[in-house]
């Protein structure tokens, strides 16, 4: 067994659950992802009721994807601030954070603090408004102009609309997200009405356990920006660039010196990176989910094993090429059959 190590991992679950309410989940779907299905005229009192059942789904289909629409095009052009609450399954106390979210010059901007305990704040450049990624085009459902056979999301999740809520104050609708196969989680996000910001969501395993939950409980639109910009930053803190693609790519690409057999379904590669100089980084995504696979060259024995904190699933194995050593781990909000598949159909090219 091993430990997963961020800045540090309570920290690291603020910064996913901020990366989903800002850039994530602002651009989950439009509706083109949605297939809408033929009416066929009914020729008895069996058709008839077929046929009333596929106008019910495309009626259920139209309102997610008009819900689902404002999540794409609002949400990451607002300026706003607010607070929410996040807990995990390995934890039960709450944490709680301060977002602070504007745009600048066409370019998005954040802020996350943490407001329990140790003052840390992590701050983060964003895309440019008008930037599509790999994520975003298979969000979006445009699939056939990246060239290959890459499912929909409506072929990977199935999406109900669960009712009215109120949260932070707002009217919201309820979203759930329910994976088709078993190689991904459930999600079950409350979307505000007027925004499409996610002012709720509750990451849930295959047994209805939930990883991970966060729920806004204020939220306030076109604050002051040019204050909360001059706030002095946490001694604690670390800035990065939440770029992980190239902008509207015209096809999809495979990592460099890697070969990796298998993915679920629906997954492609986004982007490669270096980390600390040794290790690769592959990040890959269905639209909805994520996860990453790092590859480092060591001398050292290789533990092989499980960790998981909350949602954050990490899986390690040892790979050998050429009498090389490589320490492979998969990091993501994924099932452990998921990442031990993957993690051991890695191979170099």
């Amino acid at each position: 067994m091993f430990t997963i190590t961020c800045f540090p991992l309570s920290f690291c679950a603020g910064l996913r659950t901020s990366l989903r309410i800002s850039l994530l989940l602002p651009a989950l779907l439009a509706s083109g992802v949605w297939a809408q299905t033929d009416v066929v005229t009914p020729s008895d009192t069996h058709s008839s009721t077929q046929h009333e059942q596929q106008q019910s789904e495309s009626s259920q289909s139209s309102a997610v994807a008009r819900l689902l629409q404002k999540m794409a095009s609002v949400p990451h052009t607002l300026n706003y601030k607010g607070s929410f609450t996040y807990q995990h399954k390995d934890n039960p106390a709450l944490q709680s954070y301060r977002i602070l979210h504007w745009v600048e010059d066409g370019v998005e901007h954040e802020r996350l603090q943490q407001l329990n305990g140790t003052e840390r704040e992590f701050l983060r450049s964003g895309k440019a408004i008008g930037c599509e990624t790999l994520g975003d085009q298979l969000l979006q459902g445009k699939v056939s102009q990246l060239g290959a056979n890459i499912a929909r999301l409506d072929q990977l999740y199935r999406f109900e609309i669960r009712g009215p809520e109120r949260v932070a104050g707002r009217d919201a609708t309820a979203l759930l997200a329910l994976p088709i196969d078993g190689f991904r989680h459930s999600l079950l996000l409350t979307i505000d009405n007027e925004t499409g910001l996610v002012l709720k969501s509750w990451l849930v395993d295959e047994s209805a356990r939930a990883l991970e939950r966060y729920q806004f409980i204020d939220l306030e639109l076109n604050p002051d920006i040019t204050a909360f910009q001059q706030q002095p930053v946490a001694q604690t803190q670390r800035s990065t660039i939440s770029q992980l693609s190239e902008c509207n790519p015209a096809g999809l690409k495979q990592p460099e010196h890697w070969l990796i057999d298998w993915v679920p379904p629906g997954f492609a590669f986004v982007g490669q990176r270096k980390v600390r100089s040794q290790i690769e980084m592959l990040m890959y995504t269905d639209g909805l989910t994520t996860f990453s696979i790092f590859i480092e060259p060591t001398e050292a024995a290789i533990p092989e094993g499980v960790a998981q904190r909350g949602a954050t699933l990490a899986v390690m194995d040892s790979l050998s090429i050429k009498g090389k050593n490589y320490r492979i781990t998969v990091v993501g909000e994924i099932p452990v059959v998921t990442a031990q598949k993957i993690a051991q159909n890695i191979k170099g090219s």
